[in-house]
């Protein structure tokens, strides 16, 4: 099946060049996606394309990912927010739905706290507040490691093939414009991952103060929250997912069996049914 291909733009936000793709189809009701840690806004193809017909969408490269540019004055909660509450003023968005997974999560979560009356509805994707312990240490250790070593480089056919084991149902346009977008080609002509190493600062000693802020951030929300976990995440277990909803004023969770951190990925149909009956306000899916 052919995709639909989003359209993309540029606003300037905080003094950033940000970059954002725009899909839109039948639907007009606004969505704004946002992705996660070292991900990219074209991570949404597959999940934008099975809401279009309700959604017009939009997605941007965080600051320091993708096509937006890097941030000397840092990855903290603080910033990203901010980014996001300039961009959906830049595009023109009165009230809209937000779904955020991992970081994007929290850079929803700390938007929500001051804006919550914008949103419809919001959905916190396999990341809370805080880590569960296994993931915590996992990722500091992987992206402090990263930070100091040369990037990882592979040719176009490893990365295309790495993509397609990823993605299935991307069609090969999607594949392109993905490659584009999550990777930087160099003088060589080998390609390496496309986000700033200073990202690393999200997992130090410098991101503990967001820990108590996005907790009392929650209990600011006044819209209805869905709080979206994979039962094998090793990123958002069952004690923290359980407590951001008690935190919640109207929040309910809903948990992927037998499925790891990546949710709109690892079970992409399901993903999208879940959004769309949430932002319907209409039973779960079982």
């Amino acid at each position: 099946m052919t995709l639909v291909q989003p359209s993309e733009g540029e606003v300037k936000v905080n003094g950033l060049r940000l970059h954002y793709f725009e899909w839109q189809g039948a639907g007009t009701r606004p969505l704004v996606l946002m992705h996660g840690l070292r991900d990219y806004a074209y991570y949404w193809q597959d999940c934008a394309n099975r809401l279009l017909d309700e959604f017009h969408i939009f997605a941007p490269d965080l600051r320091g990912h993708g096509e937006s540019e890097a941030a000397p004055g840092g990855y903290l909660v603080w910033a990203l927010a901010s980014d996001l509450a300039r961009f959906v003023d830049k595009i023109g968005l009165q009230r809209f739905d937000l779904v955020g997974l991992s970081l994007g999560s929290r850079v929803s979560m700390a938007y929500a706290r001051e804006n919550s009356l914008r949103l419809k509805h919001l959905t916190l994707v396999d990341m809370g507040p805080q880590m569960a312990r296994v993931g915590a240490v996992g990722l500091k250790k992987d992206m402090t490691s990263k930070a100091d070593r040369p990037l990882s480089s592979f040719s176009l056919d490893e990365a295309q093939s790495f993509y397609r084991k990823q993605w299935p149902s991307l069609d090969d346009a999607s594949i392109e414009r993905l490659i584009q977008n999550s990777l930087v080609q160099g003088e060589d002509g080998t390609y390496a991952n496309r986000y700033d190493r200073r990202l690393a600062d999200v997992t130090t000693k410098a991101a503990i103060p967001e820990i108590d802020f996005l907790w009392d951030s929650l209990r600011h929300v006044r819209c209805p929250a869905l709080v979206a976990r994979g039962e094998n995440s090793p990123i958002l277990d069952d004690d923290i997912s359980s407590r951001m909803v008690r935190s919640l004023p109207d929040g309910r969770l809903y948990v992927f069996q037998d499925t790891g951190h990546s949710l709109p990925r690892l079970a992409p149909e399901l993903f999208a049914d879940l959004i769309r009956s949430f932002l319907n306000d209409v039973q779960l899916p079982a």
